[in-house]
């Protein structure tokens, strides 16, 4: 398939950074590359990859921190969804509860909505819309793999006891997005290992009592 993917765990966060290209042509897209820059850009180079724009799932602290640096560093756009830009301008108060310098917010170039698309090569990812974890919560998905940020975990779900979260608003966001997708599709977390749809909905505890997946 011409999508490949690497995946870096990086920061103290243990947050993972994406990076996603097509084979044939080596254009890519960073998501999520919070931390670590300089393994990222070292990874980048080794891989021969054409990076041509930053995604980011969420704004929540882990997943920006230091994102503006290889957003300047390699000149890329920045895009995420609206509904995080109260996430965004929260910036220096993410970073006090956790005890953290304040980052410098990144530039944001453009929004992406549901239905809309990022390609990349021949390689074309269309967005879905899953607040919950955080209002503007988006995922990228293809026919085989998506990267949810922190939807769903292997075993778990979002913490939606951050400001701007909903616990109910997140399951609704699983059911009627990621539960809408085949078993075979690849999960590609904002932490921890990746797993697939089917193994979710099968073992996934949240997601067992009370919910029709159809």
């Amino acid at each position: 398939m011409p999508l490949q993917y690497k995946v870096l765990t990086v920061g103290p966060f243990a947050m993972n950074a994406y990076i996603l290209w097509c084979s044939g042509t080596r254009a890519g897209v960073l998501i999520d590359p919070g931390d670590e820059i300089d393994l990222i850009l070292q990874t980048v180079t080794a891989l021969k990859i054409k990076p041509e724009r930053i995604v980011l799932t969420h704004a929540h602290l882990d997943h920006v921190w230091h994102v503006k640096e290889i957003q300047e560093r390699l000149q890329l756009p920045l895009f995420m969804h609206r509904d995080d830009l109260p996430l965004l301008e929260h910036l220096p108060l993410q970073a006090q509860m956790f005890g953290l310098p304040t980052p410098a917010p990144p530039r944001i170039d453009g929004y992406l909505e549901e239905g809309e698309t990022v390609s990349f090569g021949q390689v074309t990812m269309k967005v879905l819309h899953a607040p919950g974890h955080a209002p503007g919560s988006i995922v990228l998905y293809d026919e085989d793999i998506a990267v949810v940020g922190d939807v769903l975990f292997q075993g778990s779900i979002g913490r939606t006891d951050l400001p701007f979260g909903s616990h109910e608003t997140l399951l609704n966001s699983i059911r009627q997005k990621l539960m809408k997708l085949p078993d075979h599709v690849r999960v590609l977390p904002g932490h921890g290992e990746e797993t697939t749809i089917g193994i979710e909905r099968r073992s996934n505890p949240f997601l067992q009592e009370g919910l029709n997946w159809g």
